[in-house]
């Protein structure tokens, strides 16, 4: 039996990654949060990236590429929990939030940089609560910019979805520009679409994306039945905001290609399509134990009986609707359980996709990352089908 380890086509399309930040004195649990990407007004890139330091305190480290992502450059470090950048009136502007104790956070501030990441604004606070997100999409839309942020405030592993609305025709630096909706709970899952043997902890929703189709505003989030047994599903919610009230209501679950892992999904204004890069498990259920005997946490070994936590293969889907994908190719594969390619950011830079990760190269586990990766996607277009009608 082959297995088509020397077809070109099986090949990642992205392996060749380059380092943006790497800390192997990160601390465990976690050591790096998700990284974001933007694309300066000049042409360089910036990447943020949230890392927990020897210290145990965490800082946002900026970095700088002039030359498309071959080299980084440390340029600034913030006092920051995590952060989310977006460029608006050719501003870097970051959602920053702080830790508060016992790891809560207590709001959601903003600050904007005029010089390209190097020097930051005063913040101001634009939503409070315990709430966070990685970097996730976002969605402008009757100038407005909307983005969805977990709520933390049911404690432990639970959480619900909030939105935020952010007025782009004002300032967005004053408060009175952000509106924040209604916090949803999780609806739980029917019995019926878990694993009962499995008896790990999960249950629960997180990491919402917000994405526009056809003129509707939804959100996707990823799903964690318990042990992440049950793979490729996300919750679907529906938007409605009238310019004052802002409500989010939950739609259904949906069948969605690494749903149980944190998702980022970019739309393509010139063609239509959402991309989405994603984490695809081999063996949800571990049928075949695999496990990696390096891998561990606190001197326990970690991911027995999770085999949908599987973080290795960096995959890349597309499609139309937001719930029908297309696979597109691998980005890149870890060869080990321990190691990972994961909350992955995608930017598209004119004919390329560009996918910055938060990876684990040579740290204790596929959860707990050392380093954050670049990866760039060439004529990433010409790796999709025409999905409309083909009518002359």
């Amino acid at each position: 039996m082959t297995t088509g380890h020397d077809s070109p086509t099986s090949q990642p399309l992205a392996e060749d990654y380059t380092i943006v930040y790497q800390d192997h004195e990160a601390t465990s649990p976690r050591g790096l949060d998700g990284p974001g990407i933007v694309k300066l007004p000049d042409g360089n890139l910036l990447s943020i990236v949230p890392a927990k330091m020897a210290t145990g305190n965490w800082a946002v480290h900026v970095l700088e590429s002039e030359n498309g992502g071959q080299a980084w450059q440390h340029i600034a470090e913030l006092a920051y929990y995590t952060a989310v950048p977006f460029i608006h009136d050719e501003k870097v502007h970051l959602f920053a939030q702080t830790e508060a104790e016992e790891g809560r956070i207590d709001e959601v501030q903003l600050i904007q940089s005029g010089d390209g990441g190097h020097t930051w604004s005063e913040p101001t606070t634009i939503a409070e609560g315990d709430l966070w997100n990685a970097p996730t999409g976002m969605v402008r839309q009757d100038e407005y910019l909307y983005w969805a942020i977990d709520d933390l405030s049911p404690g432990g592993h639970y959480r619900g979805h909030r939105l935020l609305a952010g007025d782009l025709s004002t300032n967005l630096m004053n408060s009175s520009a952000w509106r924040l909706s209604n916090v949803l709970q999780f609806p739980g899952l029917p019995p019926s679409l878990t694993n009962i043997d499995v008896k790990q902890f999960g249950n629960r929703m997180l990491e919402p994306n917000v994405i526009e189709v056809n003129g509707t505003l939804r959100v996707l989030s990823c799903i964690k039945p318990p042990g992440q047994a049950t793979t490729n599903m996300a919750a679907v919610f529906d938007i409605q905001d009238d310019g004052s009230d802002l409500q989010l209501e939950f739609t259904q679950y949906h069948p969605f290609p690494g749903g149980q892992v944190k998702f980022a999904i970019t739309k393509d204004e010139q063609t239509g399509y959402f991309w989405a890069t994603v984490n695809q498990p081999v063996d949800g259920q571990n049928q075949f134990d695999l496990e990696d005997p390096e891998e561990h946490r606190g001197g326990e070994l970690y991911g027995r009986e999770s085999g949908g936590n599987d973080r290795r293969f960096l995959m890349l889907y597309y499609g139309l609707d937001g719930l029908n994908w297309f696979p597109a190719g691998c980005i890149a594969r870890a060869p080990r359980l321990k190691q990972s390619f994961m909350y992955p950011t995608p930017l598209i830079d004119d004919e390329d996709l560009l996918v910055v990760a938060r990876s684990n190269i040579e740290g204790p586990n596929r959860h707990d990352a050392d380093s954050a990766t670049f990866h760039r996607i060439q004529d990433f277009r010409d790796l999709a089908m025409e999905l409309r009608q083909d009518i002359d």
